[in-house]
Parts: structure tokens; sequence; C-alpha cells
């Protein structure tokens, strides 16, 4: 019996692959973002608030006046409505979303996901002689579709994108990271660094769905402590990477935890504060 479920188990997930293979190919993930940016998805809007119970008090203007349903998708909210933890050593959320998994960057930087090991060089192509990230910590995003898709600056300092990788964009969702196979390393992904005084981390905006869905929309080049730095136009997760020693997690901080921009995530060390 155990034989049969494995076998189907395995079906499932070759389907699966081979399926997404197709929706996250440039050719269909183009018509999609087409369709989706087109006046003729605008009767969709509706109906996308009522399957993912959007709360419309979120919601920033009139449903008229949003021309496509991406339009819609990518809407700011209204003003005031996510504070910033004003406390110097807060480390915020950059995102509304589900706390996927946390924890620690062992001494090679590698890390566990939903069962599979990820190495800082295949995520961020960066080479791991020397880096300060090992024995760092880590935390990974997920945005539903329900959620305000804009990313914001973790902390304040000097912001700059460094590196654009990935091809394709597969789902990010429960099935996606069952069968998907290596996500965070095959996804379109842009790498910002944003540096301290003494000390730098890394903000990893992974996509989904979607042909170049991630866009920044801040080229300055010091970002404040919940300062909008772009957003995802469909489906989206955030890795974020710290230096060893330079956080400690939030107190009460859990995987499926829902956390929105400008809450507090963790906490910036006393000797790294500067």
């Amino acid at each position: 019996m155990r034989g049969l479920e494995q076998r189907c188990e395995q079906v499932k997930r070759k389907m699966y692959r081979i399926v997404m293979r197709i929706l996250g190919g440039s050719l269909f993930s183009r018509g999609l973002k087409r369709i989706c940016g087109s006046p003729l998805s605008k009767p969709w809007i509706p109906l996308f608030i009522k399957v993912y119970r959007i709360n419309r008090q979120e919601i920033d203007r009139p449903l008229k006046q949003f021309g496509s349903l991406t339009a819609f998708f990518v809407r700011n909210l209204p003003p005031g409505l996510r504070p910033i933890d004003p406390h110097p050593a807060a480390v915020v959320s950059p995102v509304d979303g589900y706390v996927q998994t946390f924890g620690d960057l062992a001494d090679d930087c590698t890390f566990e996901v939903k069962g599979r090991r990820y190495s800082f060089e295949e995520l961020t192509s960066r080479s791991i002689e020397g880096t300060p990230y090992a024995g760092g910590k880590f935390i990974i995003l997920y945005l539903s579709p329900a959620q305000y898709h804009h990313f914001h600056s973790p902390v304040s300092g000097e912001g700059r994108r460094i590196a654009e990788l990935g091809q394709r964009s597969l789902p990010v969702n429960r099935a996606g990271w069952r069968y998907g196979g290596r996500l965070l390393a095959l996804n379109h992904r842009v790498i910002f660094e944003i540096r301290r005084r003494s000390s730098s981390l890394l903000m990893i905006a992974v996509g989904a769905l979607n042909v170049n869905s991630i866009q920044q929309n801040n080229r300055r080049p010091f970002w404040n402590k919940g300062e909008e730095v772009g957003h995802f136009s469909w489906g989206s997760t955030v890795v974020c990477l710290f230096e060893r020693g330079e956080i400690e997690w939030r107190e009460g901080l859990s995987e499926g935890d829902y956390v929105q921009v400008g809450e507090r995530m963790a906490t910036l060390q006393q000797s790294r504060r500067s």
C-alpha cells in the first residue's frame, strides 16, 4: 500500500512539473500578463475580491478607478494604514505576508526549506568565501493573492539592486513547494542589498506566475526603514538574510504568523545598531 502511495506521489510530482513548466514558461506568462493588464479583465476584480476575501477597507480607491486586474493587484494602501515600528533597533517586516519559515544559516551558508536544502550561492549568485552571512539568520515571507503586494525596506540603510536571477515563474503556494522542486533557486528573483554602517542584509524578492513580475520603484541611494522599494505584479515571496550576530527574532515569532509592513519581526543586537 505504501509503495502505491509513493508511486502516486511521484506521478503527481511529474504531472505538476510538466504543467507548471508550461504555465511558468515565457509564452504563457506573457499571455497571462497581457490579459490581466487589459481593460477586459476589469469585470474580474469583484470576483477576485470575493474569492480571496480581500478587506475593502484596505483598498485605496473606488474599484471603478482600476483599469485592469493587474492595476488592482498592485494597488496601494490608504495612507497611514501601516505604521512603522519607531524603535531604532526594530527590524520590520518588508511585506504583508505569512512567515513560511525562519531560522539559522549553517556555517556553510546553507538552510532548509520544506525538506530541501538551499545554498547561499545558488540563491544569490554570490560566493560564500569570506561572507559574513555564514551562521547568520534567514526568514521567508509568503504573500497570498489577497495581500498588499508592495515590499519595503526592513531597516534604514544604503539600498541597491545587486542581481537579477532565474528564468521561470512557478507558483510559490503549498502545491508549488510540494511538487515544484527547488523554487527559490529556479524562480525569477531580484536581490537587494541594504548596507548599514557596520553590517548589511540581503532582501530577495521572488516572483511567481508572471514574467518580470518584480518591479523596483525606489531608486534613491538611501532607504528609510519601512520605505517602499518595489512591488510584485503577480505572486510572490520575500527572503531576508542577516549576517551572523546581527539580529534576534521577536519573542513569540512562529511559522504561519501573519505579519504586516512595519511590524517588528526582529531586533538588532546592541553591538550592531550603529
